[in-house]
């Protein structure tokens, strides 16, 4: 005897996190579902409007990628995170003496999932973006990020399993309203920051060259020099890193400096007064613009994670150190 067409519960609770997810979404940003599911379910392109009217938006050029996951019976806990050193440098090391006790959600992920995320890399970002069925709220973590700085440091041979607990933490709630929104952007905008570093790398070359301070280099003439940074200036400036960051204080100073350098060179410059010139972009300006690179892998990356450096730096007025008993 034939029966009606059916659904799952899974499958209901798939339609339901999308609608909740697009719901918490801005109006403008477009989902491009993914199926069948191979580990990315959708595609989140930004947009924004263009008129006041807000009847036209365009792409901004950025986009994230999201496994979204959802559930009726999410753990509700506590992560105890340590002080710890650098581990993009060394080995896990914590401080024993002081904890902060972050409330999270707990999700086991399966394995698979993860080496999809590792084999894309950093530049591309994938959210794990958790949907409480039973309240609607839905939550988001960096996956690219926690593994490398959560997981792969506390469990080196985590692709052996079969899952891993990945533990969201409450402040990282996804509510349409823009400060909450902030950190979507930012990681929408991962891939033109990663493009950008290796351009600031490849220019403070070229101007050490331009030095004679390079390994090798080669006879330049000063007309040659003005015009090398004067290129290098304004391809520096047309990258689309530079809006979006009104958070992070050090894209303000390099593009402050920038625009001096642009100023500086739109004038005569002495040849007098050159060799200054082109210490001063060497060490202070270029300089920045590469450590910014430095400051993103090793602060910027572990931001909204369950981690005390994260804590202290995404979520401030809520984070504070407590001693240990001894």
């Amino acid at each position: 005897m034939a029966t009606p067409k059916r659904r799952s519960f899974n499958q209901i609770k798939e339609e339901i996190s999308f609608r909740v997810l697009r719901q918490k979404l801005p109006e403008a940003w477009v989902m491009h579902e993914y199926g069948p599911d191979y580990g990315i379910d959708c595609v989140v392109e930004l947009f924004d409007y263009v008129d006041d009217a807000k009847e036209i938006a365009e792409t901004l050029g950025e986009s994230f990628h999201v496994q979204l996951k959802s559930s009726d019976s999410l753990q509700y806990t506590k992560r105890r995170a340590r002080p710890r050193g650098n581990v993009a440098k060394g080995a896990l090391s914590e401080d024993m003496s002081e904890f902060i006790d972050i409330e999270v959600v707990n999700f086991q992920l399966d394995v698979s999932d993860l080496l999809t995320v590792q084999l894309l890399g950093p530049a591309v970002p994938v959210l794990l973006i958790l949907v409480d069925i039973s309240t609607e709220r839905a939550f988001f973590v960096c996956l690219n990020d926690y593994l490398e700085k959560i997981i792969i440091p506390e469990d080196p041979r985590f692709y052996e399993k079969g899952s891993k607990l990945v533990q969201i933490p409450l402040q990282n709630e996804i509510l349409p309203r823009n400060t909450y929104l902030t950190p979507l952007r930012a990681y929408g905008k991962r891939a033109k920051m990663y493009g950008a570093f290796a351009r600031f790398a490849y220019q403070r070359k070229e101007i050490e060259r331009a030095r004679g301070n390079a390994a090798f280099n080669v006879e330049t003439s000063a007309e040659s020099d003005i015009d090398m940074l004067r290129v290098f200036a304004e391809s520096a400036l047309r990258q689309d890193i530079w809006r979006g960051h009104d958070f992070w204080e050090p894209m303000r100073w390099s593009y402050s400096e920038l625009k001096d350098v642009e100023a500086t060179l739109t004038g005569d410059v002495d040849s007098k007064e050159l060799e200054a010139f082109k210490e001063y972009c060497d060490l202070h300006v270029w300089r920045r613009l590469c450590n910014i690179s430095n400051m993103y892998e090793e602060l910027v990356r572990e931001w909204f994670l369950p981690t005390v450096l994260a804590q202290l730096a995404s979520y401030p007025e809520q984070g504070q150190l407590q001693k240990a008993e001894v």
